[in-house]
């Protein structure tokens, strides 16, 4: 296999040479080493080839489960690529992500031990032509606004040169423990995993409500590298669990998914007095993050929003008409059976392929960069990439005509949802009719009928006055 030596799997096995008793997962109050999991690994692969799917795209039921870690790094041991689908569902956005994929076989994972092939198509065995062996890593689904979800395809190489530049600028080692909060549906949980193994560090898991307790959870497992969204700390806040000095032990803190204001910085900076505090930021279409500003605690007495920072060495970055534009060997390949997208979001420049990140920013006298907001409606909440029209074009089908518009508005920090629905709406009957069409962080928190969508003078939409309706009537 030729592959460079940040190669995730190449990278995991070493660890694993190296440190086979060492413990690679923490989850349930189990402890895994490095030996069982490469172990668990292999029997996978072995599996996976024995049964013609080497090479092939192949979905995962993506629960925090032992099983779920094993197959990742067997699917990946086999030459194939992972296609992780939300536990939650719901069932149509399975059916429509297995099908854009192009998926040929799934691996069951309602329960550890449950590691079957299943093929979802009817054509046996049958392969579709797609990338060669040992090339792609995995596909993720962001929301579209037209279209449903589209697949992000990320190479092992893209994954390879994130590992290069974190490896390179941080002194991780086989007795840190990293926290994993993120879900495996979520790009940046690939840091967590492969960052982690890497080093042959131990790789800690929080199970049903455990990441609600994150500060605790943190506490328990003596978490001394720690990633999550922004928002993860504000709800920490509110449990009024983030206090002066309650992580000792938490060294490095990586923060990503989500613009991270000074005040919550600040907060944590408090709770993690040893940490040194990194924003990372990049969409998923360049491989988890691809720059970075490591905070000064010496200057953090400052309001708004903390910078994006400087693109790593290997990475370029470039502002069009305010909208950030990166190139580099983090680049995906693309959007999964979607070339028209593919095209519109990447452009080849004198040999170099540029993504347009849709995202405004700002660069200071240093170089430094600082993100402003969206060009487009595209919101984040919880870390997750959500196109409200995406919510409004599920309704399509059961609005019978009506009109429909979804708003994002911040209320106590947090991001939510709205729907307005001209006419008479049935709101139990809708948001069940959106439970069945998308996965439970894109549901709005209430959907809400007006007699007519009201204008600007200009006869545009007045997206203010429909929001001034939550608090007026």
């Amino acid at each position: 296999m030729n592959v460079s030596t940040t190669d995730p799997i190449h990278l995991f096995e070493e660890a694993a040479r190296r440190w086979p008793l060492r413990p690679a997962l923490r989850l349930d109050g189990r402890t895994i080493t490095y030996a069982e999991l490469d172990g668990w690994g292999n029997a996978i692969a072995h599996r996976i080839i024995s049964k013609g799917y080497g090479g092939a795209r192949i979905a995962l039921m993506a629960e925090k489960k032992a099983g779920s870690y094993a197959t990742i790094l067997g699917i990946l041991k086999a030459g194939s690529s992972y296609v992780p689908l939300p536990p939650d569902g719901p069932a149509d956005r399975w059916s429509t992500m297995i099908a854009k994929a192009g998926v040929r076989a799934m691996v069951g994972g309602r329960s550890v031990d449950d590691l079957d092939l299943i093929d979802p198509s009817a054509e046996g065995n049958t392969i579709l032509p797609g990338p060669p062996a040992y090339e792609e890593a995995y596909v993720l689904f962001t929301s579209g606004s037209t279209g449903g979800p589209k697949g992000v395809s990320v190479s092992r190489s893209n994954v390879a040169a994130y590992l290069r530049h974190q490896l390179a600028v941080n002194e991780f080692n086989e007795t840190d423990r990293f926290s994993q909060f993120f879900a495996l549906t979520f790009d940046l949980s690939v840091h967590d995993l492969f960052v982690c193994w890497s080093v042959g560090a131990c790789l800690c898991v929080p199970t049903g409500d455990q990441v609600m307790r994150a500060v605790a959870f943190a506490q328990e497992e003596g978490i001394t590298v720690w990633f999550s969204v922004p928002s993860l700390l504000v709800l920490q806040q509110r449990m009024r669990a983030l206090g002066a000095d309650v992580l000792p032990k938490v060294r490095k803190a990586f923060f990503c998914g989500e613009a991270f204001t000074w005040p919550v910085a600040r907060a944590f900076a408090a709770a993690a007095p040893h940490a040194q505090l990194v924003n990372l930021y990049g969409p998923t279409e360049t491989t988890i993050a691809i720059t970075g500003y490591v905070i000064d605690r010496g200057a953090m007495a400052q309001e708004g929003v903390v910078p994006i920072g400087r693109p790593f060495e290997q990475a370029g970055a470039r502002m069009v008409d305010e909208e950030l534009e990166l190139s580099g060997p983090q680049l995906a390949a693309g959007y999964v059976d979607d070339p028209s997208a593919t095209a519109r979001a990447f452009r080849s420049e004198q040999g170099a392929r540029w993504y347009r990140t849709g995202d405004r920013v700002w660069m200071d006298d240093e170089y430094v960069l600082h993100y402003l907001g969206r060009l487009d409606d595209q919101v984040k909440i919880m870390g997750h990439r959500i196109e409200p029209a995406e919510v409004d074009a599920a309704l399509v089908p059961v609005l019978g005509g009506q009109h429909a518009i979804t708003l994002p508005r911040v209320e106590a920090g947090t991001i939510r949802l709205y729907t307005f629905v001209q006419g008479e709406v049935d709101q139990p009957r809708l948001m069940n009719e959106l439970r069945r069409a998308l996965p439970s962080y894109m549901l709005p928190e209430k959907i809400i009928g007006v007699d007519r969508m009201p204008v600007t003078a200009h006869g545009k939409l007045d997206r203010k006055a429909l929001l001034d309706r939550l608090d007026h009537g």
